[in-house]
């Protein structure tokens, strides 16, 4: 008995739908429950971000700052990033927060006194409160209240440029971060910038200034081990402008670049980055190390370089895998 010839092509094509379905349902079935081992589940529970105001790259190598030094290695860097011009600490820090230059958030001007009107424009901290993050700013200079809108800034500390002000901005953070805990902080030290006006930038007086700042830093960073989120904890560690002489005018290398730094969760390790860094693709980076989509208007963008990038889930990679072959056996079965 003759059995009737069935179609080879249309065999084959009945089979690699068979299989894509198979694969799709797969895929569908373990999107939300995906491989452990192939998934990167390392995002910032806690983003701290420092500012050392007036700190110019090349000071990192010549004083004795063994904690900056250390983030460097342990996470990813460029020493060749830009601030905006004016290279102010008023309108670099909104940009810092805003993810706009100073053309787009007008602040221009680098003073600021309580009868004028804060920022009224979209900041980290502003988005951040909307998705019900706490947040904080601990400060070295009163104008930088500017930037913390009622309603967007849960705490707000300034020395007003005291002697002694990063000791107290330290302990201050330390102190409030191990009770209350916020989501977003911003640090900001006002040296080596006070002395950079009084003794001059790269002044043997100026790199001791800065390594007053770096054990500073280590308060801070010994706090966040204390309360057990260091792991948890991405930092940015970077300036609003660098300087010549006894000031920071103009638009020369020494004014407008500065350092940037980013340790962490999900972070890569000792390593520097290629691509061009402007100090207002912060806002957008620290939203996206925290899970929130940066506002689309923002013309800071995220740097994703530093990043380690996830693996898809297994099911995914399954699937488009499999397509792959089926498509591949397609052309040369028919």
């Amino acid at each position: 008995m003759r059995y009737p010839k069935f179609p080879t092509k249309a065999l084959l094509i009945i089979i690699i739908l068979i299989n894509i379905s198979s694969w799709v349902r797969y895929a569908q079935t373990n999107q939300h429950n995906p491989d452990p081992d192939h998934t990167n589940d390392a995002k910032a529970k806690y983003v701290i971000i420092i500012t050392i105001d007036g700190l110019r790259p090349d000071a990192i190598t010549e004083g004795n700052v063994p904690h900056i030094q250390s983030l460097i290695k342990k996470g990813s860097c460029s020493l060749e990033a830009k601030t905006v011009i004016p290279a102010r600490t008023l309108p670099a820090h909104t940009s810092l927060l805003t993810g706009l230059t100073p053309e787009r958030h007008g602040m221009k001007i680098n003073f600021w006194v309580p009868f004028m009107k804060h920022v009224d424009i979209e900041t980290i901290f502003s988005v951040a409160k909307e998705k019900g993050l706490k947040t904080a700013m601990f400060v070295g200079k009163d104008k930088l209240r500017y930037l913390a809108r009622p309603n967007t800034v849960d705490h707000f500390e300034s020395t007003g440029e005291a002697p002694g002000s990063n000791d107290t901005i330290a302990s201050r953070f330390s102190s409030y971060m191990k009770t209350e805990r916020p989501e977003l902080v911003l640090i900001h030290f006002p040296e080596p910038d006070l002395t950079g006006h009084q003794m001059g930038w790269m002044s043997e007086d100026y790199i001791k200034a800065l390594e007053q700042v770096d054990r500073a830093i280590k308060v801070i960073l010994e706090s966040l081990d204390e309360a057990g989120i260091y792991e948890h904890t991405l930092l940015i560690i970077t300036s609003d402008h660098g300087g010549q002489g006894k000031n920071h005018i103009g638009s020369d290398s020494e004014v407008i670049t500065i350092p940037w730094i980013a340790v962490g969760p999900g972070v890569k390790k000792g390593y520097r980055i290629n691509g061009n860094v402007n100090i207002y693709d912060t806002a957008a980076t620290v939203l996206v190390a925290l899970g929130i989509k940066p506002p689309p208007k923002w013309e800071g963008k995220p740097i994703k370089e530093v990043f380690i990038a996830p693996t898809q889930p297994l099911g995914k990679t399954r699937c488009k895998r499999g397509v792959s072959i089926l498509l591949n056996m397609i052309g040369a079965k028919l």
